[in-house]
């Protein structure tokens, strides 16, 4: 926002009004937003944000002088694309080769190489499918998909399948793709310290919300509300837990490894210096001590040297297995998406079926795969 008229005040003003809404770290080149101020350009009196064709993110100055946040989202139409193939040479040109935007094939090779060892296990002629939901405005597709399967079947490798598990909150942390087990596709990893991962800060610098200054962020901020549980990331044990002016209620717990985490913030502490604990124990919940402008937890990991890592660069999961209600919804899911599969596949069949394609003017061509229509 670094243009004529913009003052650091308003910047603040703004992301701080937006973060509760507003994932800012996923801002990229080419999207829009428009600012309105005040004829001495001394006040923001609207801010909008969008971030693709049919959303946006506005802030309105109010009566009570507040920036007042609205999301305004447009219809959509939803459409469902089936992809496979052999592999040739790799699974990214095989995904690129079928124009799928790096996004999504990120997420494509992510998933199957959580489930299939490509360097030892992948052999050419081994075969791929994938199943994603497109949304599509005003008969142009928008950018993205979300992946809800994706399969490899090898020589080597067998066959291998994930599906998206989708939690009733949109922002919870087991939101993720799994096997047909409910087994999670990272099986050694950091389990993620709250249940709603809505990131208001992420690691580096900022200008601070109390302050005002530029410093450096050592950690990642949670958005949550007053009560919601955190978990220990990690087992290890607790090597304090107390309060200190800035921290708030705190807590720090050295892992195996000697790296240490931190939780501050935090409303009520549930361990002891001294206790050991397990991964996705719950150690605490999130609060508004100390220095802080509302309910979240700060999340901070040093290293074994002692120095402060970044949070996001880190494989984080919530849990390593879905259990108990949480698998069972994602049982149906399961069933819903192979239903959905076989239904797109079995209209694919009817439309290629009673395709002609003219060649002349009395010479038609049938695809090979299906019969000629009666």
């Amino acid at each position: 926002m670094a243009v004529e008229g913009v003052k650091m005040d308003h910047v603040l003003e703004i992301t701080t009004s937006l973060k509760p809404y507003v994932d800012l770290r996923f801002l990229t080149a080419g999207e829009d937003f428009i600012i309105e101020t005040d004829l001495n350009k001394e006040l923001i009196k609207s801010f909008s944000y969008k971030p693709d064709q049919v959303t946006t993110h506005k802030l309105t100055r109010n009566i009570d002088g507040a920036l007042e946040y609205e999301l305004i989202k447009l219809p959509t139409e939803k459409k469902y694309r089936y992809i496979s193939g052999e592999l040739q040479t790799t699974l990214n040109q095989a995904l690129f080769d079928h124009g799928l935007e790096p996004s999504v094939t990120a997420v494509v090779t992510n998933i199957l190489e959580c489930v299939v060892n490509f360097r030892s296990d992948a052999r050419k002629g081994d075969k791929y499918k994938v199943f994603i939901e497109e949304n599509y405005f005003d008969g142009k597709k928008l950018k993205g998909g979300t992946v809800l399967n994706a399969s490899f079947s090898g020589r080597r490798s067998g066959y291998k399948a994930a599906y998206l598990y989708t939690d009733p909150e949109k922002n919870s942390a087991f939101n993720a793709h799994y096997t047909k087990q409910g087994d999670a596709l990272i099986n050694a990893g950091l389990r993620m310290p709250v249940d709603r991962v809505h990131v208001t800060s992420p690691y580096g610098y900022r200008i601070h919300p109390i302050t005002r200054k530029r410093t450096f962020h050592y950690g990642v901020d949670y958005k949550g509300r007053t009560g919601d549980p955190v978990y220990a990331v990690a087992a290890g044990t607790v090597v304090s837990s107390g309060y200190d002016g800035l921290s708030g209620n705190k807590i720090v717990i050295r892992h195996s490894d000697r790296t240490q985490t931190y939780y501050l913030h935090l409303n009520r502490i549930l361990v002891n210096k001294g206790q050991k604990v397990k991964a996705r124990q719950r150690i605490a919940t999130i609060g508004n001590t100390g220095r802080s402008t509302g309910p979240h937890l700060h999340f901070g990991i040093k290293d074994p040297k002692g120095k402060w890592a970044n949070p996001m660069v880190k494989r984080m999961i919530a849990t390593q297995k879905l259990e108990g209600e949480r698998y069972a919804r994602f049982l149906n899911q399961i069933s819903d998406i192979d239903n959905m599969i076989a239904e797109h596949l079995a209209n694919e069949r009817k439309l290629t079926q009673y395709t002609l394609f003219h060649l002349g003017s009395d010479k038609f061509c049938f695809p090979e795969t299906y019969s000629k229509p009666n």
